[in-house]
């Protein structure tokens, strides 16, 4: 069932229907192409009703997808710059738009038929890049308040825990041919939602952000994501090498 918040937001996309000359048509193919996964619920539910407002004005332009895309690196500088001046809150809602704009490259791409594996390549380096700006940045403001070990820390867990979860499923596709997906699928049906969800690992950051404690969103995302990657692949590798099978066959006879 759907709760008043998730409501609202749902919703929230609609209000400026009535305030702006509308076209009806632009929006309808905006919401249709626009990517909902059913256990990512910040990035489809929080992410998307403000992505596809920026899509919708975007759409009829010449800006590409790609070009979003990179806007987003700049979007991470600037809240890096942020960040190591000891401005948290800004460096949060800036890490948070950066989010949001991510969502707007994939977006247009699908309602002008445009989707490639060269974008899907670019958006990819360029989250690592945002991600690894984000980390930086809230590692150095930590180091110059608490010293160098603390803030080297924090660094490399954030950084390590946001590219681990993308660069393993990359490595396991290429090396055996097969997706991570399967653990992914039965870890989230277990779950209900899904830990690996970009949306969600920034808007952590951003709210830790705004309450003045971004090296603790970071730790948290960066340490819950390591944990959730690590138990992802043994379960990748439990079903690869058989064993949903052999349960399977154990539990018929």
């Amino acid at each position: 069932m759907m709760t008043t918040n998730t409501y609202i937001l749902e919703k929230f996309s609609y209000i400026w229907v009535y305030m702006i000359k509308f076209d009806r048509e632009r929006w309808k193919r905006v919401r249709k192409t626009s990517e909902r996964h059913e256990h990512w619920a910040f990035s489809t539910r929080l992410n998307r009703p403000f992505s596809n407002i920026i899509t919708y004005f975007l759409l009829e332009t010449n800006i590409t997808p790609n070009q979003i895309s990179v806007s987003t690196i700049f979007i991470g500088l600037f809240s890096f710059l942020s960040y190591i001046q000891g401005r948290f809150v800004l460096g949060g809602f800036l890490l948070q738009f950066s989010s949001i704009v991510d969502g707007v490259d994939g977006e247009i791409a699908r309602a002008k038929n445009i989707s490639s594996k060269l974008g899907m390549i670019v958006d990819s380096i360029c989250d690592r890049l945002v991600e690894a700006f984000i980390s930086a940045g809230i590692g150095y403001s930590v180091l110059q308040r608490y010293g160098p070990s603390y803030g080297l820390v924090v660094a490399m867990v954030g950084l390590f825990g946001l590219i681990m979860d993308p660069y393993l499923a990359e490595l396991v596709r290429s090396r055996t041919g097969q997706p991570l997906h399967i653990g992914t699928k039965l870890i989230e049906e277990k779950l209900r939602f899904s830990p690996a969800d970009r949306g969600m690992r920034l808007f952590i950051i951003f709210i830790a952000s705004v309450l003045q404690y971004p090296d603790i969103g970071l730790l948290l995302v960066g340490s819950t994501s390591i944990l959730y990657v690590t138990i992802k692949f043994f379960v990748w590798l439990w079903v690869y090498t058989g064993g949903k099978e052999k349960t399977t066959s154990v539990k018929k006879s």
